[in-house]
């Protein structure tokens, strides 16, 4: 049986547009009830000390590699790497992805930003909920993952769990690093991981939207890599 291998110039591949908007809507929805659920607080939840726990006795105390993933999250780091995926893509005829590389990170910015207004939860007196480090270093990884499912032509199965892992992996480590520095209650991590895919994966199927409305209209068709 020969398997069916991903487009290779979609933001999103076809076959993983459905269960994306689905996942962004998933996330969207749980990234605004833990928002509301810990709306205006100004101390750990029982769940953040479960968490905290937890990660403290499965996670060694290193604090200056924990540093360094902290600045990987950094504004000016997200934007240096989104440019550098963005030019990337470029370079492979990854044009959607070129785009998504600097507007799906963008977004996150500005959502995790906007949402903490919103939300008003705080750690020592600063706007916590959700974490912009974990939501942009989740957004570049994202768009990696993507652009590498593309390269690589992956087949459906593998090219969802490279996605997945490389999503969870690099989302994961910078939720723990935040933790451990005492920068984020956990939760607000999972805010920030929550709003990152939510908004790649939407801007993503909305590139792709609009990429195929325009190449319909010129009379174009996008091949499936067979």
């Amino acid at each position: 049986m020969i398997a069916a291998h991903l487009s290779d110039r979609a933001a999103v591949p076809d076959a993983l547009r459905r269960p994306a908007a689905w996942v962004a809507a998933i996330a969207a929805t749980a990234v605004t009830a833990v928002g509301l659920r810990f709306e205006g607080l100004t101390a750990p939840t029982r769940t953040d000390q479960h968490l905290d726990r937890l990660i403290a006795i499965s996670v060694p105390d290193v604090y200056r590699g924990f540093r360094l993933v902290e600045v990987l999250g950094d504004p000016r780091t997200v934007i240096v790497m989104s440019v550098l995926l963005a030019l990337v893509a470029v370079a492979t005829g990854r044009r959607r992805l070129a785009v998504l590389a600097l507007v799906g990170p963008g977004v996150t910015g500005i959502a995790t930003t906007g949402l903490k207004s919103v939300f008003d939860r705080t750690l020592s007196g600063e706007l916590a909920y959700p974490s912009g480090h974990t939501g942009g270093i989740t957004a570049v990884a994202l768009v990696a993952a993507l652009l590498l499912v593309s390269l690589l032509r992956a087949d459906v199965v593998t090219g969802t769990l490279m996605v997945v892992i490389i999503a969870v992996g690099a989302g994961g480590l910078m939720a723990v690093a935040l933790s451990v520095l005492g920068i984020h209650y956990p939760t607000d991590t999972i805010g920030g991981f929550g709003t990152a895919v939510a908004a790649v994966l939407g801007c993503g199927l909305l590139i792709d939207r609009l990429g195929d409305m325009v190449a319909r209209r010129r009379g174009e068709t996008r091949p499936l890599i067979s």
